[in-house]
């Protein structure tokens, strides 16, 4: 096992070299390519021990789960299926693209990023590959394919965020109305909803979302309620969300409780890693 030693190096031995280059680049590929074999790893374990009938893992792989502690890297259940959804990712770039070494450097690292990539994935496998090229947009569910907007730089890049993912596949899924003009007289207030605080939960310790609703149960009841306009209905009634309100005060508080954000805000100990 290599003798690792975490402290920050003397001055003396930081010189602006090539050699100090390709460490750099060395460490941060090895890192990487650690990473992307523990989403693959954990995909194929769903494969193998979840019950496709019920949808939960087989009590043999929980019982294996939980006694050797591996709640301490994936965290509950919930969350380990999102590392798998990250295998999911990576396997089909990895197998199904012209160019898998270009297209696997072009994945962002982070689980949550990757597994909003996975939910795109198996919605629309056919819509995938163009997220390596383009950022498309379309005004309208029906809009045909050749009107669909084409835009660079693409979508998935290896700096794409879990909340710029998710920002878009919510206007993909569920496009916006055209903004309306000055004149537009839809403005007597007719009803009120609002969700449950609970939204905003996140567990101190773990960083973990807790609470009765996530953003996706608010994702898919936005969808429900703009299924019900539609051109006439349109003319008489007007739809306003405030989604980018929601997301953003979710991931900034979902940041805050990040653990791994937080290590160094925590008292220092005597404890010397030498």
């Amino acid at each position: 096992m290599e003798d690792l030693q975490y402290q920050i190096r003397g001055g003396n031995q930081i010189i602006l070299s090539d050699e100090l280059v390709r460490e750099i680049e060395d460490r941060y590929q090895r890192s990487r390519e650690d990473r992307f074999q523990l989403y693959l790893l954990s995909s194929a374990l769903r494969n193998k021990y979840l019950n496709k009938k019920t949808n939960t893992y087989e009590e043999e792989f929980q019982t294996w789960y939980t006694s050797n502690g591996l709640t301490k890297i994936f965290g509950q259940l919930p969350n380990f299926t999102k590392y798998c959804g990250g295998g999911d990712v990576i396997n089909w770039v990895g197998t199904k693209t012209s160019d898998p070494q270009k297209y696997l450097a072009q994945l962002p690292l982070s689980v949550g990023a990757l597994y909003e990539l996975s939910i795109i994935l198996k919605s629309d496998e056919d819509l995938f590959p163009l997220l390596l090229q383009f950022t498309p947009s379309r005004k309208s569910l029906d809009e045909p394919k050749y009107d669909w907007g084409t835009k660079k730089p693409p979508l998935i890049s290896n700096d794409a965020t879990e909340q710029k993912l998710r920002n878009w596949r919510r206007k993909w899924d569920s496009p916006p109305p055209p903004k309306v003009k000055r004149s537009d007289k839809r403005t007597l207030k007719f009803v009120e909803i609002t969700c449950n605080g609970e939204l905003l939960d996140f567990h101190r310790k773990t960083g973990e979302k807790i609470g009765v609703l996530d953003l996706d149960d608010v994702d898919q009841f936005l969808v429900k309620l703009r299924a019900l306009f539609d051109e006439h209905t349109n003319i008489k009634f007007k739809l306003t969300d405030h989604m980018d309100y929601l997301t953003n005060a979710y991931f900034k508080r979902k940041d805050s409780f990040d653990v791994t954000k937080n290590i160094g805000k925590k008292k220092s100990s005597n404890k010397k890693y030498v």
